[in-house]
C-alpha cells in the first residue's frame, strides 16, 4: 500500500507561518478598538501581549499560538507597539500554559470561530472536490483547504490533520475523474482497451509498448508506422469528446503516470482504474501520433526538396568540365568572328581558324544534349521522388481530416480529388480537378499545355499543405500542435469584455487613434532630432556619408585590471568536486524538494539519487554511466528516481528556485540591474538514435543536431531554456520565456543577436510591454520608415524606405490586440502563434499589419542606436554574458563527446534543463564565494567597485567536473560556522594566480 503524502517541512512553514513582511503585517494584524478593548480587560503586561498575538495568529494563518512557540520579532514588535507593551513581556507568558490555552478558547468565542472535526472536514470535502479534480497536488490542496477554513471561520487543522484532508479530498477527486472517463463505455470498448495490455502475436511485445514506440526516422516505413499504430488506436472507439469531461491537466497526468508504469502494473488496477486509465492512454496517444505524423510529413516533404536541391547541383557538377569547355570555345570562335567583321574577313575562314568545321558541327550537337530548358530549376527534380512519396502519401492523405480557412478550400478540395483517385487507382486525375492553390513556380510543371500532371499535382498539393499547416490556414482534427487558429486565441466577446472593463492585458493604448497618435509624435520628434545632429555631425561614432549608414565598433570596455582581480578572486576560490557543489546549493535553496513524486507528490525519499540523476542529465553522462561511476545507487534506482521524479514541471519549479535565490544575492546586483535579459542559441551535434531527429543547418557544419535556446538575465541567472531544431528561427521562441518563465526576472529590456530580430518581435514586443534591443545584423542595410514624407528629414532620406501604413495597422488592430491578449492570458503560446504569423503569405492582413507596426517600433529603436553609444555598448555586454554562458555549458555537457544521443524530444528537454540547472547551480555556488572573496580581498587592499562590475559568475576551472562521482554526509557538507567552505588563502591564491 502506498505511504500517505507528506507535507515538507518549508510547505509547512509557508502555510502555518504568520507572515513577517511590513505589508503582510499592517493587512492581517492591525487590531481594531474591538479587540484592543478585550486586550485591556486581561490582567498585566504579559497576558495582554499574549491575547494580542493570539487574537493575530487565529486570524493569520488561523491556528492558535502553540505551547512555547515564540512569534517572529517582526510580528511581535509590530503587536507589541501597537498595545505599548515591551516584546519582552512575551517569556512570562509563554511560561504560563494555562492562560494561553484559556486565551485560545476565549479568542476563538470573539472572532466567531468553530474548531475543526469531522463535519467541517466532509464540508470542505466538499466544497473543494471541483478543484481537487482539476489539480490534486498535495500543496494545492492543502492551500486551498486553510484559505476555505479562513473563509468559513474555521480553526485550520493541524499538519496531521491536513495531510488526511488532503489525502480523502484526492482520493475522492480521482475516484470521480474514473467515473466520468469510464461511464457509458460499452463491453466492445472496455474488451479493446483491456487488449492493449496483451501480447502481439508471434511477438514478445503488448500492444500498448507497440504503440508508444513512435518512430523518428524520415522515411516511408515511419509514416507507415505512425498511421498503422494510429488507426489501431482510433479503432478501440473511443470519442474525442470524452477527455472533455476532466480537466486537461488531470487527463494529461493520468497518462503520463501510466507511461512511467509497467504495462502489467497498468493491468493489475483494479476494473474502473484500469479503464479510465487506458481511456486517458488512448486520448493521449491519438492526439500525439496525430502531431507526430504531420511533423513527420513536414520533414518528408523537405527531404523532398532537399533531395531535389542536390539532384540539381549535382546535374551541373557532372557536366561542368564539358560545359567549361564548350564555354571557352564558344568565346574564342565569337572572338574571332568580331575580328573577322571588323577586318571585313569571311566568317567561316575566322571560324575554322579555331576550330575545324567538322570538329565545330560536332560541338554545337554536343551542347545542345548539354543545355538545359529554359526555366531548368529544382522543381524539374522533384517529379524523380514521386515512387517514393506514393509508397506513403495514399495512407497519410485518408487517416486525416482536415479544415481550413475560406481562402484554402481549393486544396481540401483536391484532397479529396486524390483521395478518390488513390481510393480507384486512377493513373490520371478528372479535367475538374481543382488547380486554383497552385502557385506560379509550380504551374508550368502542374499544367503543362493546359492539360494536369498528376504526378506533380500530387507533389504540388502535398507541398501546399505542408506550408498551409504551418501557417494555420489548414488544420487537423484531433491535433493539440495543428488545431485551428481561432480555437487557440481567446474569444472576440471576451475579449470585448476585457476592454470594457479595462483590463486587457495589452501595454499600450487599446484606442487605436489615440495610440498611433503617441506614436506619430515620438516618431516624428526622433526622426527630426537624429536628422538634426546627424547634419551636423553631432552623432557619436556614427556617420551617415552619401546615404550610408557608418557606425563604429565598441571599443573593448574591461581594462586589463578587472582581467587581473578577476583571476585573483578565482585562484581564492576553493576547489571542489561538483557533487559537493550541488549538495551545497542544494542546502541552500532546497531545490531537491521540487522533484516530486508524479503520482504522490512527495520529494525523494534520497536526495543524493536524485541529484545524481539530475548530474547524468546535466553532464551528458547517462544513467547507466552514472551507476557505474557513483556508489549510491544502483541502475535501476536511479531509473525509478528519474521515471518519477525527474520531468519538465519539477525541472522549471527547482530552476525557479535557484534563479530566484541568484536574483536575491546582494552580490549579483553588481552584474545587472535585474531589468535586463539576452538570450541566444547553442548548437549541439546528434548522434546515435538522435541523427534521425535532429536536422541538418550548414552554419554549424554538414552534421545534424538541436539548438538549446536559452534566456539569461543581467545577473546572470539563466532563467528558461528549451530545445528548438537546428533549422529554426530563434526570432520564433524569443517572446516564450518572457511571458512563460516562473522567476522573480522582471525583464523590462531584451537582447538578442541576428537570429532572434524580426518585425513581428517587435511589434510583439511593444504590444506587451517589453523593450526590444537586439543586435541587427546589417544595420546599414535596413531601412527606416516615417509617418510623414522622407523629404522631411534631407539627411536620413536615404535610409527611409517608406512610409507606415497607418491604413493597414487600423484595419487589423482589433485581431492583433485579440491575439496579445491570447499570449499574455496563456491561451497560446508567443513560439506557435509566430511561426504561425512567419509562414503566413506576404499579404495575409494581421502578419502584414504586425509586421508594418514592427516596422515603426525598429525605426525608433533604430534611431536609439544610432544615437546612443551606452545603448550599443550595453547591448554587446548582455550578449556576452550569454555567449559566456554557452561556454561554461559546453564545459558542462563534457560526455559522449558533447553530442546529444536522446532520440525522443522529451529527453532530449531533459538533457537541456539538466544542462541548465547544474550551470545556474554553479553560477550560485560562484556569485556566493566570490562576495565572500571580495570580502577577504578588502581586508587587506582596496578594490575598487568599477572593476567588479566586470567580474562574472561563470568560471568553473575550480570545479572538478568529472571522475568518480561522490556524495558525502549532509552534515559534512559544511565546514566552519557559516555554512560555507573556507577560501584557499591569499598567497596560495597569489600563486595559483601567478
Amino acid at each position: 500500500m502506498a505511504r500517505p503524502q507528506r507535507l515538507n517541512e518549508a510547505q509547512i512553514a509557508e502555510l502555518f507561518d504568520p507572515p513577517t513582511e511590513q505589508r503582510e503585517l499592517v493587512r492581517h494584524f492591525t487590531l481594531s478598538d474591538a479587540d484592543l478593548g478585550a486586550i485591556r480587560r486581561c490582567r498585566g503586561d504579559h497576558n495582554r501581549l499574549g491575547y494580542a498575538l493570539m487574537l493575530c495568529y487565529l486570524r493569520h494563518p488561523g491556528r492558535a499560538l502553540r505551547s512555547g512557540e515564540r512569534p517572529p520579532p517582526a510580528l511581535l514588535a509590530f503587536v507589541a507597539e501597537q498595545i505599548g507593551i515591551l516584546p519582552d513581556a512575551l517569556d512570562e507568558y509563554l511560561a504560563s500554559e494555562r492562560n494561553r490555552q484559556r486565551h485560545a478558547v476565549e479568542c476563538q468565542e470573539q472572532l466567531g470561530l468553530r474548531p475543526f472535526g469531522k463535519r467541517a472536514a466532509a464540508g470542505l470535502a466538499s466544497a473543494l472536490l471541483p478543484q481537487a479534480i482539476e489539480d490534486d497536488r498535495l500543496a494545492r490542496l492543502a492551500e486551498l483547504a486553510l484559505e476555505t477554513c479562513r473563509q468559513r471561520r474555521i480553526v485550520v487543522p493541524s499538519p496531521p490533520a491536513l495531510e488526511r484532508l488532503c489525502a480523502k479530498l484526492r482520493h475522492l477527486a480521482r475516484r470521480e475523474v474514473y467515473r466520468r472517463l469510464t461511464d457509458g463505455l460499452t463491453a466492445e470498448q472496455r474488451r479493446r482497451l483491456d487488449a492493449l495490455t496483451q501480447r502481439r502475436e508471434e511477438t514478445n511485445q503488448n500492444w500498448l509498448t507497440w504503440l508508444r514506440q513512435m518512430p523518428e526516422a524520415a522515411k516511408p516505413g515511419a509514416m507507415l508506422g505512425l498511421t498503422e499504430r494510429l488507426e489501431h488506436v482510433r479503432a478501440i472507439g473511443i470519442e474525442p469528446g470524452r477527455g472533455r469531461l476532466v480537466h486537461q491537466a488531470c487527463l494529461a497526468l493520468l497518462a503520463r503516470e501510466a507511461g512511467r508504469t509497467t504495462v502489467q502494473h497498468v493491468a493489475g488496477y483494479e476494473r474502473q482504474r484500469r479503464h479510465a486509465t487506458l481511456v486517458a492512454i488512448s486520448l493521449d496517444l491519438a492526439a500525439s501520433l496525430t502531431d507526430q505524423t504531420i511533423d513527420l510529413f513536414d520533414r518528408l516533404i523537405g527531404a523532398m526538396f532537399r533531395k531535389a536541391e542536390g539532384r540539381h547541383a549535382r546535374a551541373f557538377q557532372s557536366d561542368a568540365r564539358a560545359i567549361n569547355e564548350k564555354v571557352r570555345l564558344y568565346a574564342s570562335v565569337g572572338a574571332a568572328l568580331i575580328a573577322a567583321r571588323e577586318d571585313n574577313l569571311d566568317a567561316f575562314g575566322a571560324i575554322t581558324a579555331v576550330i575545324p568545321w567538322e570538329r565545330f558541327r560536332a560541338t554545337v550537337a554536343e551542347a545542345e544534349t548539354l543545355a538545359r530548358p529554359q526555366e531548368f530549376d529544382v522543381y524539374q527534380k522533384l517529379g524523380e521522388h514521386y515512387a517514393g512519396i506514393r509508397r506513403w502519401s495514399p495512407a497519410f492523405l485518408d487517416t486525416f481530416q482536415f479544415e481550413s480557412v475560406p481562402a484554402s478550400a481549393s486544396l481540401l478540395r483536391a484532397i479529396e480529388v486524390l483521395r478518390a483517385a488513390n481510393r480507384t487507382s486512377a493513373a490520371t486525375l478528372p479535367k475538374s480537378a481543382p488547380t486554383g492553390f497552385v502557385r506560379r513556380r509550380w504551374a508550368p510543371y502542374v499544367l503543362p499545355g493546359g492539360a494536369i500532371d498528376r504526378r506533380h499535382y500530387e507533389l504540388c498539393v502535398l507541398t501546399e499543405l505542408r506550408d498551409r499547416l504551418r501557417a494555420g490556414d489548414v488544420w487537423v482534427v484531433g491535433s493539440r500542435q495543428y488545431r485551428s487558429f481561432e480555437e487557440r486565441l481567446i474569444s472576440k466577446e471576451a475579449l470585448q469584455d476585457l476592454q470594457q472593463t479595462d483590463t486587457a492585458p495589452v501595454a499600450v493604448e487599446a484606442d487605436f487613434d489615440r495610440f498611433i497618435e503617441s506614436r506619430r509624435a515620438l516618431l516624428d520628434e526622433r526622426l527630426a532630432a537624429i536628422d538634426a545632429r546627424a547634419k551636423g555631425g553631432l552623432l557619436p561614432d556614427v556617420t551617415i556619408d552619401k546615404g550610408v549608414l557608418k557606425i563604429a565598433p565598441i571599443a573593448k570596455s574591461t581594462p586589463p585590471e578587472a582581467d587581473d582581480l578577476a583571476a585573483r578572486l578565482y585562484a581564492m576560490l576553493p576547489r571542489i568536486r561538483i557533487t559537493d557543489l550541488l549538495a551545497e546549493v542544494a542546502v541552500w535553496t532546497l531545490f531537491p524538494d521540487c522533484f516530486t513524486h508524479l503520482r504522490t507528490g512527495e520529494a525523494a525519499a534520497d536526495s543524493r539519487i536524485l541529484m545524481a540523476a539530475l548530474l547524468a542529465d546535466g553532464l551528458n553522462l547517462g544513467l547507466t554511466r552514472m551507476a557505474e561511476a557513483c556508489s549510491i545507487a544502483s541502475l535501476g534506482q536511479l531509473a525509478w528516481t528519474a521515471d518519477w521524479h525527474i520531468r519538465e514541471e519539477t525541472y522549471a519549479e527547482a530552476l525557479r528556485r535557484l534563479i530566484n535565490q541568484q536574483q536575491r544575492e546582494p552580490f549579483a546586483a553588481i552584474f545587472g540591474g535585474g531589468v535586463a535579459s539576452s538570450s541566444d542559441g547553442q548548437f549541439f551535434q546528434a548522434s546515435g538514435l538522435a541523427r534521425a531527429a535532429g536536422r541538418l543547418n550548414a552554419h554549424y557544419g554538414q552534421q545534424p543536431g538541436f539548438k538549446v535556446y536559452t534566456h539569461i538575465s543581467d545577473r546572470y541567472g539563466p532563467f528558461f531554456t528549451k530545445v528548438i531544431a537546428a533549422t529554426a528561427s530563434e526570432a520564433l521562441h524569443v517572446l516564450d520565456a518572457l511571458l512563460y518563465h516562473q522567476s522573480e526576472v522582471a525583464t523590462r529590456r531584451h537582447h538578442t543577436d541576428g537570429g532572434g530580430d524580426s518585425d513581428h518581435v517587435f511589434a510583439l514586443c511593444a504590444l506587451l510591454g517589453f523593450q526590444f534591443a537586439p543586435r541587427i545584423p546589417g544595420l546599414k542595410h535596413r531601412r527606416l520608415y516615417s509617418f510623414g514624407k522622407p523629404s522631411d528629414y534631407p539627411t536620413l532620406e536615404p535610409l527611409i524606405a517608406g512610409r507606415i501604413n497607418v491604413a493597414l495597422i487600423r484595419a487589423h488592430w482589433s485581431e492583433i490586440l485579440r491575439i496579445v491578449a491570447s499570449l499574455r492570458t496563456g491561451a497560446v503560446t508567443a513560439s506557435l502563434i509566430m511561426r504561425q504569423l512567419a509562414s503566413y503569405p506576404r499579404q495575409n492582413g494581421v502578419a502584414a499589419a504586425l509586421r508594418e507596426l514592427g516596422r515603426l517600433e525598429r525605426t525608433l529603436f533604430t534611431l536609439d542606436w544610432i544615437e546612443d553609444p551606452e545603448l550599443r555598448r550595453t547591448t554587446g555586454q548582455e550578449l556576452n554574458k550569454g555567449e559566456a554562458r554557452n561556454s561554461l555549458a559546453r564545459a558542462v555537457f563534457i560526455h559522449r563527446l558533447g553530442e546529444i544521443r536522446d532520440r525522443t524530444y522529451e529527453n532530449q528537454q531533459h538533457r537541456a534543463s539538466g544542462l541548465n540547472l547544474l550551470v545556474t547551480a554553479i553560477i550560485l555556488w560562484n556569485t556566493r564565494y566570490l562576495e565572500r572573496a571580495v570580502a577577504a580581498l578588502r581586508q587587506t587592499e582596496n578594490v575598487p567597485d568599477h572593476l567588479l562590475a566586470h567580474l562574472s559568475p561563470l568560471g568553473w576551472e575550480h570545479v572538478n567536473l568529472t571522475g568518480d562521482y561522490v556524495w558525502g554526509a549532509t552534515q559534512a557538507m559544511s565546514e566552519n560556522n557559516a555554512g560555507l567552505r573556507p577560501l584557499r588563502t591569499l598567497s596560495e591564491a597569489l600563486l595559483r594566480a601567478a
